[in-house]
Protein backbone atom coordinates (compact mmCIF):
# COMPACT_ATOMS: atom_id res chain seq x y z
CA UNK A 1 0.00 0.00 0.00
CA UNK A 2 1.18 3.93 -0.64
CA UNK A 3 1.67 4.08 3.51
CA UNK A 4 3.14 1.16 5.54
CA UNK A 5 0.96 2.33 8.28
CA UNK A 6 -1.16 5.69 9.27
CA UNK A 7 -3.71 5.26 11.37
CA UNK A 8 -5.30 8.83 11.24
CA UNK A 9 -6.61 8.91 8.36
CA UNK A 10 -10.64 8.78 7.56
CA UNK A 11 -10.25 6.51 4.63
CA UNK A 12 -7.58 4.39 3.18
CA UNK A 13 -6.92 5.22 -0.84
CA UNK A 14 -4.41 2.48 -1.32
CA UNK A 15 -6.62 -0.75 -2.86
CA UNK A 16 -5.67 1.01 -6.15
CA UNK A 17 -1.96 1.28 -5.42
CA UNK A 18 -1.65 -2.50 -4.69
CA UNK A 19 0.11 -3.20 -7.64
CA UNK A 20 1.90 -0.71 -8.48
CA UNK A 21 3.55 -0.72 -4.96
CA UNK A 22 4.64 -4.10 -5.41
CA UNK A 23 7.13 -2.80 -8.12
CA UNK A 24 8.24 -0.32 -5.09
CA UNK A 25 9.12 -2.67 -2.41
CA UNK A 26 9.67 -6.38 -4.15
CA UNK A 27 12.82 -7.74 -4.34
CA UNK A 28 12.16 -10.34 -6.69
CA UNK A 29 11.57 -8.21 -9.55
CA UNK A 30 13.05 -5.25 -10.73
CA UNK A 31 11.61 -2.23 -12.78
CA UNK A 32 14.28 -2.84 -15.41
CA UNK A 33 12.51 -6.21 -15.61
CA UNK A 34 9.26 -4.67 -15.94
CA UNK A 35 10.40 -2.30 -18.38
CA UNK A 36 8.17 0.36 -16.40
CA UNK A 37 9.26 3.50 -14.19
CA UNK A 38 7.31 3.68 -11.03
CA UNK A 39 7.48 7.65 -9.87
CA UNK A 40 5.82 8.62 -6.27
CA UNK A 41 5.02 12.20 -5.40
CA UNK A 42 3.90 13.51 -2.48
CA UNK A 43 2.56 17.14 -2.75
CA UNK A 44 1.50 20.65 -0.58
CA UNK A 45 0.40 24.07 -1.52
CA UNK A 46 -1.05 26.63 0.14
CA UNK A 47 -0.43 25.82 2.86
CA UNK A 48 -0.15 29.13 4.56
CA UNK A 49 1.29 28.70 8.16
CA UNK A 50 -1.29 26.26 9.49
CA UNK A 51 1.34 24.94 11.55
CA UNK A 52 -1.09 23.40 14.26
CA UNK A 53 -3.78 22.34 11.57
CA UNK A 54 -7.38 24.14 11.80
CA UNK A 55 -10.86 24.28 13.73
CA UNK A 56 -13.78 26.02 12.31
CA UNK A 57 -12.20 27.70 9.66
CA UNK A 58 -9.25 29.31 11.35
CA UNK A 59 -5.80 28.39 11.59
CA UNK A 60 -5.21 26.77 15.47
CA UNK A 61 -2.29 27.95 17.69
CA UNK A 62 -1.96 24.61 19.38
CA UNK A 63 -2.65 21.37 17.52
CA UNK A 64 -5.02 20.69 20.86
CA UNK A 65 -8.39 19.62 19.26
CA UNK A 66 -7.21 20.62 15.87
CA UNK A 67 -6.84 19.19 12.31
CA UNK A 68 -3.75 18.48 10.25
CA UNK A 69 -1.31 20.58 10.12
CA UNK A 70 2.34 20.04 9.31
CA UNK A 71 3.28 17.51 11.95
CA UNK A 72 0.67 15.29 10.87
CA UNK A 73 2.17 16.25 7.09
CA UNK A 74 5.56 15.36 8.33
CA UNK A 75 4.72 11.84 9.94
CA UNK A 76 2.90 10.76 6.61
CA UNK A 77 6.46 12.00 4.56
CA UNK A 78 8.77 10.29 6.79
CA UNK A 79 6.89 6.87 6.99
CA UNK A 80 6.07 7.07 2.94
CA UNK A 81 10.09 8.10 2.44
CA UNK A 82 11.57 5.23 4.88
CA UNK A 83 9.48 2.94 2.79
CA UNK A 84 10.46 4.79 -0.57
CA UNK A 85 13.42 7.20 -0.56
CA UNK A 86 12.87 7.83 -4.03
CA UNK A 87 9.63 9.69 -3.10
CA UNK A 88 9.46 12.96 -4.17
CA UNK A 89 8.03 16.11 -2.03
CA UNK A 90 7.63 18.72 -3.00
CA UNK A 91 5.66 22.41 -1.82
CA UNK A 92 3.64 24.51 -4.82
CA UNK A 93 3.96 27.48 -2.36
CA UNK A 94 2.31 29.97 -0.37
CA UNK A 95 4.00 28.77 3.26
CA UNK A 96 3.88 32.31 4.54
CA UNK A 97 0.44 34.23 5.69
CA UNK A 98 -2.58 32.76 7.37
CA UNK A 99 -2.17 31.98 10.97
CA UNK A 100 -1.52 34.05 14.44
CA UNK A 101 1.51 32.18 14.56
CA UNK A 102 2.97 33.47 11.51
CA UNK A 103 1.91 37.32 12.18
CA UNK A 104 3.73 37.03 15.31
CA UNK A 105 7.16 34.99 13.92
CA UNK A 106 6.79 35.35 9.97
CA UNK A 107 8.73 33.56 8.09
CA UNK A 108 11.65 32.73 10.66
CA UNK A 109 9.01 30.18 12.02
CA UNK A 110 8.17 29.26 8.48
CA UNK A 111 11.90 28.35 7.88
CA UNK A 112 12.22 26.81 10.97
CA UNK A 113 9.39 24.30 10.44
CA UNK A 114 9.55 23.43 7.00
CA UNK A 115 13.10 22.61 7.50
CA UNK A 116 11.40 19.47 9.65
CA UNK A 117 9.12 18.42 7.06
CA UNK A 118 11.86 16.56 4.43
CA UNK A 119 10.67 18.65 1.05
CA UNK A 120 12.97 18.00 -1.90
CA UNK A 121 11.92 21.09 -3.92
CA UNK A 122 9.47 24.12 -3.71
CA UNK A 123 8.87 27.15 -5.72
CA UNK A 124 7.52 30.59 -4.58
CA UNK A 125 3.66 31.58 -3.99
CA UNK A 126 2.84 35.11 -3.94
CA UNK A 127 2.42 35.16 -0.20
CA UNK A 128 6.29 34.18 0.20
CA UNK A 129 6.77 37.98 -1.34
CA UNK A 130 4.72 39.41 1.51
CA UNK A 131 7.92 40.10 3.49
CA UNK A 132 9.71 41.80 0.76
CA UNK A 133 12.23 40.26 -1.11
CA UNK A 134 15.06 40.88 0.95
CA UNK A 135 13.09 38.65 3.97
CA UNK A 136 12.46 36.29 1.18
CA UNK A 137 15.86 36.12 -0.09
CA UNK A 138 17.30 35.06 3.85
CA UNK A 139 14.34 32.30 3.63
CA UNK A 140 15.58 30.61 0.66
CA UNK A 141 18.60 30.91 2.10
CA UNK A 142 18.01 29.03 5.24
CA UNK A 143 15.85 26.50 4.06
CA UNK A 144 16.78 22.68 3.89
CA UNK A 145 15.27 22.43 0.41
CA UNK A 146 16.01 24.43 -3.10
CA UNK A 147 13.53 26.49 -4.76
CA UNK A 148 13.00 26.60 -8.34
CA UNK A 149 11.30 29.20 -10.63
CA UNK A 150 12.36 29.07 -14.55
CA UNK A 151 9.97 32.75 -14.81
CA UNK A 152 11.51 34.40 -11.51
CA UNK A 153 14.31 36.84 -13.23
CA UNK A 154 15.69 39.38 -10.67
CA UNK A 155 17.94 42.18 -11.53
CA UNK A 156 20.96 43.13 -9.71
CA UNK A 157 19.03 45.58 -7.55
CA UNK A 158 16.95 42.50 -5.70
CA UNK A 159 18.06 40.57 -3.24
CA UNK A 160 16.68 37.55 -4.79
CA UNK A 161 19.49 37.52 -7.58
CA UNK A 162 21.84 36.63 -5.34
CA UNK A 163 20.12 33.85 -4.03
CA UNK A 164 21.25 31.46 -7.34
CA UNK A 165 17.34 30.33 -7.86
CA UNK A 166 17.84 27.24 -10.09
CA UNK A 167 15.07 27.24 -12.97
CA UNK A 168 14.73 23.86 -12.84
CA UNK A 169 16.45 20.33 -11.53
CA UNK A 170 17.34 16.72 -12.41
CA UNK A 171 17.12 13.89 -10.29
CA UNK A 172 19.77 10.94 -11.88
CA UNK A 173 18.04 7.81 -11.01
CA UNK A 174 19.57 4.61 -12.11
CA UNK A 175 16.37 3.93 -14.10
CA UNK A 176 14.98 7.44 -14.75
CA UNK A 177 16.09 11.26 -15.57
CA UNK A 178 13.45 13.02 -13.97
CA UNK A 179 13.21 16.90 -14.89
CA UNK A 180 11.58 19.61 -12.22
CA UNK A 181 10.51 22.96 -13.32
CA UNK A 182 9.45 25.71 -10.78
CA UNK A 183 7.16 28.29 -11.28
CA UNK A 184 6.47 31.38 -9.41
CA UNK A 185 3.57 33.58 -8.94
CA UNK A 186 4.29 36.69 -11.55
CA UNK A 187 1.52 38.45 -9.74
CA UNK A 188 3.30 39.39 -6.69
CA UNK A 189 4.51 42.56 -8.75
CA UNK A 190 0.70 43.85 -8.27
CA UNK A 191 -0.05 42.50 -5.55
CA UNK A 192 2.67 41.93 -2.82
CA UNK A 193 5.82 43.52 -1.54
CA UNK A 194 7.93 42.39 -4.13
CA UNK A 195 10.59 44.77 -4.91
CA UNK A 196 10.81 46.87 -8.08
CA UNK A 197 13.77 45.11 -9.34
CA UNK A 198 11.59 41.30 -8.89
CA UNK A 199 10.89 40.62 -13.02
CA UNK A 200 9.28 37.32 -14.72
CA UNK A 201 9.14 36.35 -18.11
CA UNK A 202 6.29 34.56 -19.91
CA UNK A 203 5.72 31.28 -18.15
CA UNK A 204 4.78 29.47 -21.35
CA UNK A 205 7.78 30.44 -23.44
CA UNK A 206 9.94 29.57 -20.03
CA UNK A 207 8.62 26.23 -19.99
CA UNK A 208 9.23 25.35 -23.32
CA UNK A 209 12.50 26.39 -23.36
CA UNK A 210 13.30 24.44 -20.26
CA UNK A 211 11.41 21.64 -21.59
CA UNK A 212 13.94 21.91 -24.46
CA UNK A 213 17.20 21.79 -22.55
CA UNK A 214 15.78 18.88 -19.88
CA UNK A 215 15.15 16.94 -23.16
CA UNK A 216 19.04 17.40 -24.68
CA UNK A 217 20.20 15.66 -21.06
CA UNK A 218 17.89 12.64 -21.97
CA UNK A 219 15.26 14.09 -19.45
CA UNK A 220 12.39 12.54 -20.18
CA UNK A 221 9.86 12.39 -17.19
CA UNK A 222 9.62 16.14 -16.69
CA UNK A 223 6.90 17.52 -14.04
CA UNK A 224 6.09 21.34 -13.41
CA UNK A 225 5.70 22.83 -9.97
CA UNK A 226 3.99 25.79 -10.54
CA UNK A 227 2.05 28.26 -8.26
CA UNK A 228 0.14 29.64 -11.01
CA UNK A 229 -3.82 28.28 -10.12
CA UNK A 230 -5.37 25.35 -11.82
CA UNK A 231 -6.85 27.38 -14.95
CA UNK A 232 -3.28 28.24 -15.70
CA UNK A 233 -2.15 25.20 -15.15
CA UNK A 234 -4.92 23.49 -17.57
CA UNK A 235 -3.58 25.66 -20.28
CA UNK A 236 -0.10 24.66 -20.04
CA UNK A 237 -0.91 21.08 -20.59
CA UNK A 238 -2.81 21.42 -23.26
CA UNK A 239 -0.21 24.14 -24.83
CA UNK A 240 3.33 22.25 -24.23
CA UNK A 241 4.48 19.30 -25.32
CA UNK A 242 7.07 17.27 -22.82
CA UNK A 243 5.39 17.89 -19.43
CA UNK A 244 3.89 14.44 -17.32
CA UNK A 245 2.71 16.52 -14.17
CA UNK A 246 1.57 19.57 -13.14
CA UNK A 247 1.87 19.64 -9.36
CA UNK A 248 -0.03 23.08 -8.73
CA UNK A 249 -1.26 25.99 -6.15
CA UNK A 250 -2.83 29.05 -5.63
CA UNK A 251 -5.65 28.77 -6.52
CA UNK A 252 -6.90 26.53 -2.91
CA UNK A 253 -8.77 24.21 -5.45
CA UNK A 254 -9.77 20.80 -4.12
CA UNK A 255 -10.06 18.37 -6.73
CA UNK A 256 -11.26 14.28 -5.97
CA UNK A 257 -14.01 12.30 -4.58
CA UNK A 258 -16.98 14.90 -4.52
CA UNK A 259 -15.26 17.89 -6.28
CA UNK A 260 -16.80 19.05 -9.08
CA UNK A 261 -13.40 20.25 -10.66
CA UNK A 262 -12.52 17.08 -11.36
CA UNK A 263 -10.90 13.73 -10.15
CA UNK A 264 -7.46 13.07 -9.15
CA UNK A 265 -5.52 13.55 -10.80
CA UNK A 266 -7.10 15.62 -13.65
CA UNK A 267 -5.91 14.47 -16.89
CA UNK A 268 -5.54 16.76 -19.83
CA UNK A 269 -4.08 16.09 -23.21
CA UNK A 270 -0.41 17.78 -24.44
CA UNK A 271 -0.56 19.32 -28.53
CA UNK A 272 1.39 15.58 -29.15
CA UNK A 273 -1.97 13.46 -27.37
CA UNK A 274 0.35 12.66 -24.58
CA UNK A 275 -1.98 12.66 -21.22
CA UNK A 276 -0.49 15.28 -18.41
CA UNK A 277 -1.65 14.76 -14.96
CA UNK A 278 -2.62 17.83 -12.98
CA UNK A 279 -2.72 17.51 -9.04
CA UNK A 280 -3.24 20.12 -6.54
CA UNK A 281 -4.78 20.42 -2.93
CA UNK A 282 -7.40 22.88 -1.45
CA UNK A 283 -4.46 23.88 0.92
CA UNK A 284 -4.09 25.33 4.45
CA UNK A 285 -2.32 21.61 5.95
CA UNK A 286 -5.79 19.77 5.49
CA UNK A 287 -4.54 17.34 2.91
CA UNK A 288 -1.33 16.04 1.47
CA UNK A 289 -1.27 14.67 -2.31
CA UNK A 290 -0.36 11.36 -2.43
CA UNK A 291 0.58 9.60 -6.40
CA UNK A 292 1.71 7.16 -7.83
CA UNK A 293 3.01 7.12 -12.15
CA UNK A 294 3.93 4.61 -14.01
CA UNK A 295 5.83 5.10 -17.11
CA UNK A 296 7.46 3.20 -20.07
CA UNK A 297 10.47 3.50 -21.18
CA UNK A 298 10.22 6.21 -23.74
CA UNK A 299 8.42 8.15 -20.68
CA UNK A 300 4.98 8.29 -21.23
CA UNK A 301 2.72 7.62 -18.35
CA UNK A 302 0.85 4.32 -18.89
CA UNK A 303 -1.54 4.24 -15.62
CA UNK A 304 -1.70 6.09 -11.83
CA UNK A 305 -3.21 5.92 -9.07
CA UNK A 306 -3.66 8.68 -6.07
CA UNK A 307 -6.24 10.93 -3.97
CA UNK A 308 -5.80 13.66 -1.46
CA UNK A 309 -5.27 12.63 2.13
CA UNK A 310 -7.14 13.94 4.64
CA UNK A 311 -4.72 14.12 7.37
CA UNK A 312 -7.27 13.79 10.33
CA UNK A 313 -6.09 15.14 14.08
CA UNK A 314 -3.05 17.10 14.58
CA UNK A 315 -0.18 16.49 15.79
CA UNK A 316 2.27 13.53 14.86
CA UNK A 317 6.30 14.89 14.95
CA UNK A 318 7.41 15.39 18.53
CA UNK A 319 9.36 17.87 16.97
CA UNK A 320 7.65 19.89 15.27
CA UNK A 321 4.90 20.49 18.10
CA UNK A 322 7.60 21.27 20.45
CA UNK A 323 8.52 23.93 18.32
CA UNK A 324 4.68 25.08 17.80
CA UNK A 325 4.40 24.80 21.33
CA UNK A 326 7.08 27.21 22.19
CA UNK A 327 6.09 29.92 19.49
CA UNK A 328 2.36 29.83 20.97
CA UNK A 329 2.65 30.39 25.10
CA UNK A 330 3.98 34.09 24.52
CA UNK A 331 0.85 34.43 21.75
CA UNK A 332 -1.46 33.23 23.68
CA UNK A 333 -1.04 35.70 26.35
CA UNK A 334 -1.01 38.33 24.89
CA UNK A 335 -3.72 37.91 22.78
CA UNK A 336 -6.11 36.62 25.32
CA UNK A 337 -7.72 40.14 25.43
CA UNK A 338 -11.66 39.69 24.45
CA UNK A 339 -12.85 42.88 21.73
CA UNK A 340 -16.76 41.94 21.09
CA UNK A 341 -18.69 39.08 21.03
CA UNK A 342 -20.36 36.91 17.95
CA UNK A 343 -23.54 35.26 18.60
CA UNK A 344 -23.65 34.36 14.45
CA UNK A 345 -23.21 31.43 12.90
CA UNK A 346 -22.95 31.19 9.30
CA UNK A 347 -20.63 30.06 6.38
CA UNK A 348 -16.81 32.06 6.80
CA UNK A 349 -13.30 31.52 6.61
CA UNK A 350 -10.64 31.71 4.10
CA UNK A 351 -12.21 30.15 1.18
CA UNK A 352 -16.06 31.20 2.08
CA UNK A 353 -15.21 34.66 1.72
CA UNK A 354 -13.55 34.78 -1.97
CA UNK A 355 -17.04 32.68 -2.67
CA UNK A 356 -19.69 35.22 -1.23
CA UNK A 357 -21.03 36.16 1.57
CA UNK A 358 -19.39 35.47 4.84
CA UNK A 359 -19.58 36.73 8.12
CA UNK A 360 -16.41 37.89 8.97
CA UNK A 361 -16.47 40.04 5.75
CA UNK A 362 -19.83 41.28 6.40
CA UNK A 363 -19.46 42.69 9.69
CA UNK A 364 -15.69 43.96 8.90
CA UNK A 365 -17.13 45.83 5.74
CA UNK A 366 -19.98 47.06 8.41
CA UNK A 367 -17.29 48.05 10.68
CA UNK A 368 -15.58 50.13 7.72
CA UNK A 369 -18.58 52.12 6.84
CA UNK A 370 -19.68 52.72 10.29
CA UNK A 371 -16.17 54.55 10.23
CA UNK A 372 -16.31 56.58 7.41
CA UNK A 373 -20.79 56.98 7.08
CA UNK A 374 -19.47 60.69 9.31
CA UNK A 375 -17.15 61.40 6.81
CA UNK A 376 -19.67 61.10 3.78
CA UNK A 377 -19.23 57.41 2.91
CA UNK A 378 -22.32 55.94 1.78
CA UNK A 379 -20.81 52.40 0.93
CA UNK A 380 -17.75 50.01 2.36
CA UNK A 381 -15.61 47.87 -0.07
CA UNK A 382 -12.44 44.67 0.51
CA UNK A 383 -11.54 42.76 -1.07
CA UNK A 384 -12.45 38.55 -0.34
CA UNK A 385 -8.56 37.90 -0.33
CA UNK A 386 -8.05 40.06 2.94
CA UNK A 387 -9.71 37.30 5.34
CA UNK A 388 -7.59 34.37 6.58
CA UNK A 389 -10.33 33.25 8.92
CA UNK A 390 -13.49 32.64 10.36
CA UNK A 391 -14.88 35.37 12.97
CA UNK A 392 -15.20 32.89 16.07
CA UNK A 393 -18.64 32.27 17.64
CA UNK A 394 -18.48 33.18 21.12
CA UNK A 395 -15.73 35.71 22.67
CA UNK A 396 -13.41 37.30 20.18
CA UNK A 397 -9.82 38.37 21.35
CA UNK A 398 -6.94 40.17 19.96
CA UNK A 399 -5.38 37.11 18.77
CA UNK A 400 -9.05 36.39 16.56
CA UNK A 401 -8.80 39.48 14.80
CA UNK A 402 -5.01 39.22 13.87
CA UNK A 403 -5.78 35.88 12.73
CA UNK A 404 -8.41 37.62 10.68
CA UNK A 405 -7.14 40.32 9.11
CA UNK A 406 -3.09 39.74 8.86
CA UNK A 407 -2.31 41.97 6.43
CA UNK A 408 -2.61 45.27 8.15
CA UNK A 409 -4.66 47.33 5.54
CA UNK A 410 -6.19 50.46 5.97
CA UNK A 411 -9.30 52.36 5.35
CA UNK A 412 -8.77 55.10 2.62
CA UNK A 413 -11.72 57.64 1.54
CA UNK A 414 -12.19 57.57 -2.70
CA UNK A 415 -14.82 58.95 -4.31
CA UNK A 416 -15.86 56.84 -7.28
CA UNK A 417 -18.39 57.35 -10.01
CA UNK A 418 -21.07 53.99 -10.35
CA UNK A 419 -20.17 53.11 -12.98
CA UNK A 420 -16.11 52.85 -11.67
CA UNK A 421 -18.00 50.89 -8.87
CA UNK A 422 -19.65 48.64 -11.13
CA UNK A 423 -16.40 47.96 -12.70
CA UNK A 424 -14.84 46.99 -9.64
CA UNK A 425 -17.81 44.66 -8.95
CA UNK A 426 -17.55 43.04 -12.54
CA UNK A 427 -14.06 42.75 -12.05
CA UNK A 428 -14.29 41.25 -8.63
CA UNK A 429 -16.22 37.75 -10.01
CA UNK A 430 -13.94 37.65 -13.61
CA UNK A 431 -12.31 34.80 -12.02
CA UNK A 432 -12.75 31.23 -12.99
CA UNK A 433 -16.95 30.72 -11.45
CA UNK A 434 -17.01 34.15 -10.70
CA UNK A 435 -15.26 33.26 -7.23
CA UNK A 436 -11.71 34.19 -5.68
CA UNK A 437 -9.99 36.61 -3.82
CA UNK A 438 -10.56 39.62 -5.93
CA UNK A 439 -14.55 39.52 -5.30
CA UNK A 440 -15.47 42.39 -3.77
CA UNK A 441 -17.09 42.33 -0.48
CA UNK A 442 -19.67 45.21 0.54
CA UNK A 443 -21.60 47.13 3.36
CA UNK A 444 -24.38 49.86 1.70
CA UNK A 445 -24.13 47.89 -1.43
CA UNK A 446 -25.02 44.63 -3.15
CA UNK A 447 -24.99 42.85 -5.91
CA UNK A 448 -26.01 39.53 -7.95
CA UNK A 449 -24.20 38.34 -10.75
CA UNK A 450 -24.07 34.66 -13.18
CA UNK A 451 -21.10 33.17 -12.56
CA UNK A 452 -21.47 30.55 -15.64
CA UNK A 453 -21.80 34.75 -17.92
CA UNK A 454 -18.95 35.25 -20.22
CA UNK A 455 -16.09 37.45 -18.29
CA UNK A 456 -16.78 40.82 -18.24
CA UNK A 457 -20.84 40.84 -18.60
CA UNK A 458 -21.54 38.51 -15.80
CA UNK A 459 -23.05 40.98 -13.10
CA UNK A 460 -26.73 41.76 -13.44
CA UNK A 461 -27.87 43.92 -10.70
CA UNK A 462 -25.87 46.52 -8.53
CA UNK A 463 -27.75 48.32 -5.50
CA UNK A 464 -26.60 51.01 -3.23
CA UNK A 465 -28.54 51.56 0.44
CA UNK A 466 -29.49 55.28 1.29
CA UNK A 467 -29.74 56.27 4.36
CA UNK A 468 -33.21 55.63 5.18
CA UNK A 469 -32.22 52.04 4.35
CA UNK A 470 -33.52 52.02 0.86
CA UNK A 471 -32.38 50.50 -1.82
CA UNK A 472 -31.25 52.03 -4.98
CA UNK A 473 -30.23 50.59 -8.22
CA UNK A 474 -26.49 51.96 -8.91
CA UNK A 475 -26.24 55.42 -10.77
CA UNK A 476 -23.47 54.90 -13.45
CA UNK A 477 -22.92 59.16 -13.75
CA UNK A 478 -23.50 59.26 -9.48
CA UNK A 479 -20.33 60.00 -7.34
CA UNK A 480 -20.10 57.87 -4.33
CA UNK A 481 -17.83 58.25 -1.25
CA UNK A 482 -16.67 54.69 -0.41
CA UNK A 483 -14.49 53.12 2.39
CA UNK A 484 -11.93 51.53 0.79
CA UNK A 485 -9.32 48.79 1.64
CA UNK A 486 -5.90 50.46 1.09
CA UNK A 487 -5.16 47.54 -0.70
CA UNK A 488 -8.36 48.04 -3.65
CA UNK A 489 -7.42 51.81 -3.70
CA UNK A 490 -4.02 51.05 -4.68
CA UNK A 491 -5.03 48.58 -7.59
CA UNK A 492 -4.83 45.74 -5.94
CA UNK A 493 -6.01 42.37 -7.23
CA UNK A 494 -5.94 44.04 -10.84
CA UNK A 495 -8.34 46.24 -9.93
CA UNK A 496 -7.98 49.11 -12.56
CA UNK A 497 -11.20 50.58 -11.16
CA UNK A 498 -10.78 51.56 -7.88
CA UNK A 499 -7.25 52.57 -8.20
CA UNK A 500 -8.41 55.47 -10.34
CA UNK A 501 -10.89 57.02 -7.41
CA UNK A 502 -10.64 60.55 -6.24
CA UNK A 503 -8.55 60.65 -3.20
CA UNK A 504 -10.12 62.08 -0.36
CA UNK A 505 -7.54 60.61 2.42
CA UNK A 506 -4.62 59.26 2.02
CA UNK A 507 -4.28 57.80 5.27
CA UNK A 508 -6.88 55.69 8.20
CA UNK A 509 -7.23 53.54 10.84
CA UNK A 510 -6.17 49.90 10.08
CA UNK A 511 -9.42 47.75 9.36
CA UNK A 512 -8.50 45.38 11.77
CA UNK A 513 -8.79 48.45 14.49
CA UNK A 514 -11.73 49.50 12.60
CA UNK A 515 -13.30 46.33 13.09
CA UNK A 516 -12.11 46.26 16.83
CA UNK A 517 -14.05 49.50 17.48
CA UNK A 518 -17.30 48.40 15.76
CA UNK A 519 -17.14 45.06 17.87
CA UNK A 520 -16.86 46.65 21.08
CA UNK A 521 -19.76 49.37 20.49
CA UNK A 522 -21.69 46.70 18.73
CA UNK A 523 -21.59 43.53 20.56
CA UNK A 524 -22.82 41.11 20.71
CA UNK A 525 -23.41 40.67 17.32
CA UNK A 526 -26.18 38.44 17.07
CA UNK A 527 -28.25 39.09 14.17
CA UNK A 528 -27.37 37.75 10.63
CA UNK A 529 -26.94 39.86 8.09
CA UNK A 530 -28.83 40.38 5.34
CA UNK A 531 -26.97 38.55 1.78
CA UNK A 532 -25.13 40.90 -0.31
CA UNK A 533 -23.71 39.02 -3.02
CA UNK A 534 -26.46 36.72 -5.04
CA UNK A 535 -25.35 34.24 -7.18
CA UNK A 536 -27.75 33.61 -10.18
CA UNK A 537 -28.15 30.47 -12.34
Amino acid sequence: MLSPRLPFHTRYIFASFAAASLILISGCQSIHDKKEITVEILHTNDMHSHFAGSKNGSACITESYCEGGYGRVAEYVKEVKERNPNAIFLDAGDQFQGSLLYVNYHSPLVGKITNKMQYDFATFGNHEFDEGCKALSDYAKNADFPFLAVNLKPAPGCPLSKNNIAPFTVIDRPDAKIGIIGLANPDVVNQSKACKDTKFVNPFKAVKESVKALQTQKVNIIIVLSHLGLPFDEELAKNVNGVDLIVGGHTHDYIGPGSPLGPYPIVERSPSGKPVLIVTTSGEAKFLGHLEMNFNKEGIPTSWNGEPVRLGKAGGSPEITKIINQAAEPVIKRNSTVVGTNLVKMRDGLDPCREGDCLSAMVTTDAMLDYARPKGAVVALINGGNFRAALPVGKITQGDIDNLLPFKDKVLLRKYTGKQLFEAVEHGVSDVDGIGPRMIQASGLRYSYCPTAPVGHRVRSVEVQDRDGKWNPLDDNKVYVAAVGAFLASGGDDHKALADGIKISNSGPLVADALKVYLKKKSPINQTPEPRISTLK
